[in-house]
């Protein structure tokens, strides 16, 4: 019994060739995962614009308007 070499260097075979019914499928699943994934970033960016709007507040109001000298002060 042969074992081709792509399943010996590889350890599985390779699918070449699909029925039609086999790449719809592969298709479906593929456009799910790519939805995921887009719908996944659109919700990780809306999230890092809400922590860059909280940090841009918080830097704001820590923000140091200066030295509160008075005349007559010793610096």
């Amino acid at each position: 019994m042969g074992i081709s070499l792509f399943k010996a260097n590889y350890g599985y075979e390779l699918i070449i060739l699909l029925t039609p019914q086999q790449a719809i499928k592969i298709s479906k699943i593929a456009k799910e995962r790519a939805e995921t994934l887009i719908n996944l970033y659109k919700n990780l960016y809306k999230i890092a614009k809400l922590v860059q709007k909280h940090i841009r507040k918080y830097y704001n109001f820590k923000k140091s308007k200066g030295l509160d000298l008075k005349e007559g002060d010793k610096v």
